[in-house]
């Protein structure tokens, strides 16, 4: 009896015990490495690519061996300042490749918040060049031996950073601050001949030098964001995108002659997108030095516990992305015919040796759109997939003075009333993946496969037909080619779907629950879209003014010609995706 009342007092409380015992507290989601701090030192290395959005306009131009109808202005002379549609700027934007340098130290001032300062030195290379001379319209020789080209070089920052850890080893962040630009801008003028170069030797007006450049190391301001993860130990990869604007260099040209003296000034804006995928090391100690220096965030930390058993990558996803779509473009003038009504035919490119034939319509644009796919973890650090996305992005690029690529074919009008223009639209792709779990919640991978992109051509011929006084008792006959009576239709407008392929790569990274966090980056080639078009003359246009008179001019002939557009593009893409359960 003494036996059996002792075990029931031992079991009473035990019970009671157990009942009064608080529920146990969720297990935090834990980082995959051992914690570490943000805090201290980190060098890296980068790579990616830069954009430019480059304008360049002419702001004033004099020349003194101009006849005397015309004074001194050239502006005057093409009827630009007598409310001609003629142009003074010109795009120069371009894509290219670049490799960064960056470090930068980091303060984890709360267990979420990070700030800190980076400074970084961007190394690239990337010129464009328009024939003609200078970028307005009296310059636009249609010549290769003139021309103009902007280029750009190294850049450099110096930025604040601010960062919130979703999770203690991903951080996404924000940053701003100082950036320099180094920029050069070419004017070549023609030193042949043959083909009635300004600076020809024994040619006319013979101006020297042939060859003026300026050099200009410009500073702007920059701002962007980005995602940074910390792998093993204390390595960080990122993946991160930044808009840069250098606002306007103004540079001056003077050439000079036993004739007279040619000053142009023109403005050359400047704006960059720039995305990097970079790996840096941070030094500084492991959690135990950071936990005596900032008890607090440990506290924080010390909820953590040791990480379960990671979830497969195995299953249906769905997400959206946002980033910047550059585009890599040239339209090249392929062949040119002339039918005369009276049977006659001819080329204008036959004897076409120094003339241009191609411009480069590039550009950039944001670009966004949804993204689904299918994983299978087949092995335990390896993952394979299918993916299809679609993106929504418009750039256009026009040129003026022509109404198609290059200047060779029937003749340059010089005016905004005659353009060329080249627009990427949307574009999709169906690729296959294959990545690599650097930790168990982090993944490496490469992507590739087909791509699709709606591409359009629009070509405007002007419709002006007027008289246009340049001085006193001098007047000239402005008649555009597509004018009432001359060559129809006005605008032709052609769009095609090119099909390419694209190659690219990307980390991800596991987030709360089932939320997966992106940044990728891809090229792709659509190849060449071939394009023709055909103006027919309608007959005849009459312009008259009662104090100058009546002039007539016939249209005899159909013009046919054909062009090639080969696009590339470079993505830069964010995105976040739900991982549903396989």
């Amino acid at each position: 009896m003494g036996a059996i009342a002792l075990a029931g007092t031992i079991h009473v409380p035990v019970i009671a015990t157990a009942a009064d015992l608080p529920t146990k507290a969720p297990v935090l989601k834990a980082p995959i490495t051992p914690i570490t701090s943000w805090t201290g030192f980190y060098v890296g290395i980068g790579a990616g690519f830069r954009s430019s959005e480059t304008d360049v306009n002419v702001t004033s131009a004099t020349d003194t061996t101009l006849p005397a109808a015309f004074g001194a202005d050239p502006f005057r002379a093409s009827g630009c300042l007598q409310g001609r549609a003629c142009y003074r700027g010109l795009p120069f934007d371009g894509v290219t490749g670049r490799v960064s340098p960056y470090a930068g130290f980091n303060w984890q001032i709360w267990p979420r918040t990070v700030i800190g300062v980076e400074a970084d030195a961007g190394f690239a290379n990337q010129t464009t060049t328009l024939a003609g001379s200078y970028p307005a319209t009296p310059f636009f020789s249609g010549r290769l031996s003139d021309s103009f080209s902007v280029k750009t070089e190294w850049d450099a920052s110096v930025r604040a950073r601010a960062g919130y850890l979703i999770e203690p080893w991903f951080l996404a962040y924000a940053t701003g601050g100082a950036s320099w630009l180094h920029v050069k801008s070419t004017s070549v003028c023609s030193t042949n001949l043959n083909a009635d170069g300004a600076c020809a030797v024994g040619g006319f007006p013979a101006f020297a030098p042939s060859v003026i450049s300026h050099s200009d190391t410009k500073v702007g301001a920059t701002v962007g964001g980005g995602i940074e993860a910390l792998l093993w130990s204390n390595w960080i990869a990122r993946a991160e995108y930044r808009f840069a604007d250098y606002g306007t260099v103004s540079n001056r040209d003077v050439r000079n002659s036993v004739l007279g003296t040619q000053t142009v000034t023109y403005d050359v804006k400047l704006q960059t997108h720039t995305a990097t995928f970079g790996v840096a090391y941070k030094f500084g100690g492991p959690f135990g030095d950071y936990a005596s220096a900032a008890p607090t965030a440990y506290a924080a930390y010390a909820a953590y516990k040791a990480p379960p058993a990671a979830r497969s990558w195995t299953g249906f996803y769905l997400g959206a992305e946002l980033g910047v779509r550059a585009s890599d473009t040239t339209a090249t003038l392929t062949s040119a015919t002339r039918f005369f009504d009276s049977g006659f035919v001819i080329n204008p490119l036959e004897n076409c040796r120094d003339c241009n034939l191609d411009d480069p319509f590039s550009g950039t644009a944001f670009h966004g759109g949804p993204y689904a796919g299918y994983n299978w973890q087949f092995a335990s650090q390896l993952v394979a997939g299918i993916e299809g996305d679609f993106g929504f992005g418009q750039q256009k690029t026009t040129l003026f003075g022509n109404s198609g690529p290059g200047l060779a074919a029937f003749g340059a009008s010089g005016t905004m009333a005659d353009s060329y223009s080249i627009k990427t639209d949307w574009d999709a792709s169906v690729r296959g993946r294959l990545g690599y779990l650097v930790t168990p919640t982090f993944l490496a991978y490469a992507t590739g496969g087909v791509a699709f992109l709606r591409l359009e051509e629009t070509s405007v011929c002007d419709t002006n037909a007027r008289f246009v006084p340049t001085a006193p008792g001098f007047v000239i006959i402005e008649v555009g080619a597509c004018a009432p009576g001359q060559r129809t239709p006005v605008q032709i407008k052609q769009s095609t779907i090119r099909t390419g392929f694209t190659v690219g790569a990307g980390l991800e990274a596991k987030l709360w629950s089932n939320w997966v966090a992106r940044g990728e980056y891809r090229f792709a080639d659509y190849g060449k879209a071939n394009f023709a078009s055909t103006r027919r003359c309608a007959g005849s246009t009459t312009i008259s003014d009662p104090s100058i008179g009546t002039a007539t001019i016939n249209c005899f002939e159909t013009d046919v010609s054909t062009r090639s557009v080969e696009v590339q593009t470079h993505s830069a893409m964010f995105g976040l995706a739900y991982l549903f359960d396989y």
